[in-house]
């Protein structure tokens, strides 16, 4: 966390001390692809069973996620409108490595953590903006946001869709030809995720369970993308 807010605050600073806006520049369609290194969230989920299954001691409750390290990789299509606005469509790929499970029973107590030899994978659409600083170096920082769907599995394989909102923030680095370089920190958050059987399919000749909810796919990322501007 010290690492996001100092990363932040070069951003700030850099913004604070922008030029004036250069009216040399040029609206246009551009493209982006880039990649880095993602941080997940923990994840606290719940466990549902089928009530006409009798479990000795009652059924575990839950479970917790330790998750490692991840990465992703994205590309996107956008057109920046040369008066510090961009607009884009995000496709975005992510795999996080999972550490431990370890699951919670009401009556005895969470069991030792197991080590998960697998990962959790998710698929992201988003539709992004950008607000740009634009001033008469080759510096530009930037904020921006967007909003779209995920798609998760989870360790099991299991998946489910859910909405999903960034905020993002960095510096892009014009390297002439109409490239550009651009780093940031990324914060992303889906709505809560559910895996498994829903409560309509628990019926006696239904399945056991369990049914995983509770907690949502939660992750810092600090991005790396090279974007051309056409």
């Amino acid at each position: 966390m010290k690492r996001v807010v100092a990363y932040l605050g070069v951003i700030l600073v850099c913004a604070s001390g922008a030029y004036a806006q250069d009216e040399a520049a040029s609206d246009g369609v551009y493209v982006r692809v880039g990649g880095g290194a993602s941080f997940v969230s923990n994840l606290e989920q719940d466990y549902t069973f089928n009530p006409d299954v009798m479990f000795a001691g009652g059924p575990p409750s839950g479970q917790m996620v330790d998750n490692g390290e991840g990465y992703f990789l994205t590309g996107a299509l956008g057109f920046d409108y040369a008066d510090g606005i961009r607009t884009e469509l995000e496709y975005r790929y992510a795999s996080t490595s999972i550490d431990a499970v370890t699951i919670n029973h009401p009556t005895f107590g969470p069991s030792p953590a197991t080590p998960i030899n697998d990962d959790i994978k998710a698929h992201f659409i988003l539709s992004n903006f950008y607000f740009d600083w634009t001033n008469d170096s080759r510096f530009t920082p930037f904020i921006g946001g967007g909003v779209g769907g995920a798609f998760v599995e989870n360790e099991t394989g299991a998946r489910d869709a859910a909405l999903a909102y960034q905020g993002r923030a960095g510096i892009s680095v014009d390297v002439g030809g109409g490239f550009s370089l651009d780093t940031e920190y990324v914060y992303l958050r889906t709505s809560e995720l559910s895996y498994g059987p829903e409560d309509e399919d628990f019926t006696p000749a239904g399945p056991i369970g369990p049914r995983i909810d509770g907690d949502r796919y939660e992750a810092s990322n600090v991005m790396v993308s090279v974007r051309k501007q056409f």
